[in-house]
């Protein structure tokens, strides 16, 4: 049973490593996300459709103290970023944090397996990686859910799964370990493209963050719209009486 997951962990990894290449970075005020990448995002979430509001977008010179600025305390997002090889071929890679990114927290540790919701994604490949569960009681290999530190950009797991350094471009790297759809550690593969973590050499163009809520179903507005008829009317009975 160990071989077939080992064969089926290798036929993931070589779609993530042959996923179509983004053509260009996109533009000041473009969202990275097109409307069918937002679905599959909502998809994988599992909550429905969902509101997500652009809160921090790279700009030119901004550092991870530009990130923490924007994204600190505001609950839980999704990061969005172009991510590029030592070859020059481009993704669109990410992840979603359940909790609120902190410039101070250190790493984020969940060891509750209903704790452990953060997932990571390749969205140019269709790609999706979840936090391992545990295997035995206190298992901690998936417990790092994400890092927190002033001098690191939007980082993921132990090790890590999806680093980005201070500058927001240069050195960064994927190495996996917290995250994996089958529940086998893939002891160093790239979420980006596959390949076999060697050294830092992912390169980060345009980081996008959205905050994440709820869009109401049309029956809540329904029951609003009751809500704010039936108190008008109050209002109304009440100035007659008055």
């Amino acid at each position: 049973m160990r071989n077939n997951f080992k064969a089926v962990r290798s036929v993931v990894l070589a779609v993530a490593g042959m996923g179509v290449c983004l053509g260009a970075q996109a533009g000041p005020g473009m969202s990275l996300l097109s409307p069918s990448y937002q679905t599959q995002l909502e998809t994988w979430l599992g909550e429905g459709h969902l509101a997500l509001t652009n809160i921090y977008s790279k700009a030119a010179g901004d550092t991870s103290l530009d990130f923490h600025k924007a994204s600190d305390g505001k609950g839980r997002t999704f990061s969005v970023m172009e991510a590029s090889n030592a070859s020059g071929q481009t993704w669109l890679v990410g992840g979603y944090n359940p909790q609120s990114w902190s410039s101070t927290d250190g790493m984020h540790v969940t060891m509750a397996d209903s704790a452990r919701t953060g997932f990571l994604f390749n969205l140019t490949s269709g790609l999706m990686l979840p936090q391992l569960k545990q295997y035995f009681n206190g298992d901690t290999i998936g417990s790092g859910q994400t890092f927190n530190d002033g001098d690191y950009g939007p980082t993921f797991g132990s090790g890590h799964d999806l680093y980005v350094p201070r500058d927001l471009t240069h050195g960064g790297y994927s190495s996996l370990y917290t995250y994996n759809r089958f529940g086998l550690p893939p002891g160093g593969v790239s979420l980006i493209d596959g390949s076999v973590f060697t050294n830092p050499d992912i390169t980060y163009g345009a980081i996008q963050v959205f905050s994440i809520s709820a869009v109401p179903e049309p029956g809540s507005y329904g029951l609003m719209l009751v809500g704010l008829a039936v108190m008008g009317m109050l209002l109304q009975r009440k100035r007659r009486l008055v």
